[in-house]
């Protein structure tokens, strides 16, 4: 596997074998409309919860103390019946959790709500330079997939933001039976499109599961380090020596075309 390395993009995408770009999904191509706290609370205040002063903020900090401190979900390889079913209950396991200290609550409508909220695309937002970005990469011939931890509901999700039709393959944790930064899901997605490890590059906003998971796999890797969205963990961290951070994805095709791929014809499906 090459090391990445020298201060500029070029040192990662400037090669001639790189014939796709993998992406992360929330925190690098959509961010939520609205924070958890907010969407929680409203949905909680509907379910029998009482209200209370700053309720949105402390049960947003609750999820950020939370989320991090969940167990991976327990996922079998090609079962994927059970990985969803895994998702479902590891995700209403976080939400008990967050919600535990806030008094009486109706939780099982409770959960069916805010479940079902984040499968809408009105709850996510595109970073404003993805289309133009994605399009230039097709431009140029590269393959373009999107690799991500997210449950089944980000099939939907990419469906109403205009990113299905905009990518090449969608791999997720469940169907992959693996999680980032294992890396069973990488090799999945390469499967798909029918390329070796080498052969592409991964983009993605956390240092463990997408840079440090997608090397490992064979992968070069770039890390987007969006300020102020990104992790609140990686916010004031500068990237480890041979990593290359980029402020958001317009980096990827700053410039004039370095990639080395020739344009290939895009085939209407």
């Amino acid at each position: 596997m090459r090391s990445l390395v020298g201060p500029s993009v070029d040192a990662a995408i400037a090669t001639d074998r790189h014939r796709a770009v993998l992406f992360d999904a929330a925190g690098t191509l959509f961010r939520l409309r609205a924070p958890v706290g907010v969407v929680y609370a409203s949905a909680a205040l509907a379910h029998g919860l009482s209200s209370s002063p700053d309720l949105a903020q402390r049960i947003e900090t609750g999820f950020r103390i939370q989320f991090p401190a969940m167990p991976r979900p327990r996922y079998r390889p090609g079962d994927l019946v059970h990985n969803e079913a895994e998702d479902r209950r590891w995700w209403r396991q976080l939400v008990q959790r967050v919600m535990q200290d806030f008094g009486p609550l109706d939780f099982d409508p409770f959960f069916d709500t805010v479940y079902a909220l984040f499968a809408r695309a009105e709850a996510w937002e595109l970073f404003p330079e993805v289309p133009g970005v994605l399009g230039e990469l097709r431009r140029r011939g590269l393959r373009l997939a999107i690799v991500s931890n997210f449950d089944a509901r980000l099939l939907p999700v990419c469906e109403g933001l205009g990113l299905r039709n905009r990518v090449d393959g969608i791999t997720y944790a469940a169907e992959a039976g693996a999680a980032k930064p294992d890396a069973g899901i990488f090799a999945l997605a390469l499967r798909q499109l029918g390329l070796d490890a080498r052969a592409a590059l991964h983009v993605g906003d956390s240092l463990e599961e997408d840079v440090e998971g997608a090397r490992a796999a064979g992968l070069d890797a770039l890390w987007v380090h969006r300020e102020p969205h990104g992790p609140r963990r990686h916010r004031d961290r500068r990237p480890p020596s041979g990593i290359v951070a980029i402020p958001d994805l317009r980096a990827l095709i700053a410039g004039p075309d370095k990639t080395g791929v020739r344009p290939q014809p895009q085939t209407e499906l």
